[in-house]
């Protein structure tokens, strides 16, 4: 992307512009014609596996039967909220050719891989892996812009359904969108860029999904669940007043898997009359060994930040020098359960010491400590939302 120079200095209340360089109109390349849906974003990798520095990408189609070239339009990236905007301007021809895929990625070096037909370098930064905004313009005409989320794990993309016709609008709509599914045909492939994609899953329906199953969307096949039983689950930290925004967003509580479960049906409750019946038809996977953050509202412009959320809960998590707790539960089986009184620090998570990690020793109030303020996640409340806690001191 070109860096316009700095031409004209003003200098004791005149303006002096001798040898000045050519107007940004004179180099900007014309960007004349376009409408919206001319191309549309299809499918995203914000969170490859591994280091995500030079292996995102971006695949546009276009649906067209002109070819189009994106010389001159803007490729924009900002978090959800529309916030902390980047812009690569195309200067030179990127072609698209009818009913065809440009695949546009972050590579950092001058060969590209097989599957990038162009690269944006390190211009737009990294893109969110919980979510972000994605979007092309040309002038004031925005060509196409979407909302996505993150995919459930690394390596995995994020495609437009490949059953639909790709379209401005209708990708507009979340549930027109799914992780891509594995290839049975390409060794278990979870991206198609520069193809049509795969179709996704069927949405997931009541009826849809047998009893005592799922729909994995690491699979995308339906799947008996692994039911937790007591001890499988701890309640390693809670964030019951963030400071970042208001509680009704941004409060949370991170569970920690001792087997690989699911925790679709479990019940999270606390104190009061506050209780979440957590999952639908989706898997919510838990990995033995790994956390999973359960939250008030799962978009990271306003949650504070956090990383993927797993669940989701209504009820408020009281806060001040009072009884308080926390149980999970599943078919009135408990499965962990924590208590407390002190009051909640604004701004800081209460995390349980890594030593006392199982559903028994979490019960004793001392095994819970604020998190250092070293450790912050997101807009700066402190945390480690599903991450390794800090050993208390």
């Amino acid at each position: 992307m070109r860096v316009i120079p700095i031409r004209c200095l003003f200098l004791a209340g005149v303006l002096m512009c001798g040898a000045c360089g050519p107007l940004f109109d004179d180099v900007e390349p014309a960007c004349e014609g376009w409408r919206p849906g001319d191309v549309v974003f299809t499918e995203l990798l914000p969170d490859p596996e591994g280091t995500d520095t030079g292996q995102e990408w971006m695949e546009l189609h276009n649906p067209g039967r002109s070819a189009m070239d994106l010389r001159g339009l803007l490729l924009y990236a900002a978090r959800a909220d529309g916030s902390q905007e980047r812009a690569y301007l195309f200067e030179e021809s990127v072609p698209v050719a009818p009913r065809g895929h440009v695949v546009l990625g972050d590579v950092r070096s001058e060969s590209l891989p097989a599957h990038v037909n162009h690269s944006y370098g390190d211009v737009l930064g990294s893109l969110g892996n919980s979510g972000g905004l994605v979007g092309l313009r040309c002038g004031s005409v925005v060509v196409d812009e979407v909302r996505y989320s993150g995919p459930l794990r690394s390596g995995v993309a994020r495609i437009y359904d490949g059953r639909l016709v790709p379209d401005a609008v209708d990708n507009d709509e979340a549930g027109r969108w799914c992780d891509a599914p594995a290839s049975s045909s390409d060794g278990g492939t979870r991206a198609s860029p520069g193809a049509a994609n795969p179709p996704c899953a069927e949405a997931a329906t009541d009826g849809g999904v047998p009893a005592g199953s799922c729909l994995s969307s690491r699979t995308g096949v339906v799947r008996s669940l692994s039911r937790p039983r007591p001890g499988d689950l701890v309640i390693t930290e809670i964030m019951a007043d963030p400071k970042a925004v208001a509680d009704a967003q941004g409060e949370w509580v991170e569970v920690y898997a001792l087997r690989d479960v699911d925790l679709n049906g479990v019940t999270l409750a606390n104190e009061g009359s506050g209780r979440a019946l957590l999952g639908d038809s989706r898997c919510l996977e838990l990995k033995a060994g790994t956390h999973g953050v359960l939250a008030r509202s799962a978009d990271p412009s306003l949650n504070g930040g956090l990383p993927s959320v797993l669940g989701i809960f209504a009820f408020g998590l009281s806060n001040g020098q009072e009884p308080h707790a926390l149980r999970l539960s599943l078919d009135e089986t408990l499965l962990d359960e924590v208590s407390w009184t002190s009051a909640a620090t604004p701004g800081v998570s209460r995390q349980l010491d890594p030593s006392r990690r199982d559903a028994t020793r979490n019960d004793a109030p001392e095994g819970f400590c604020p998190t250092p303020k070293d450790f912050r996640f997101g807009l700066g409340d402190q945390g480690t939302p599903g991450a390794e806690n800090r050993p208390c001191t």
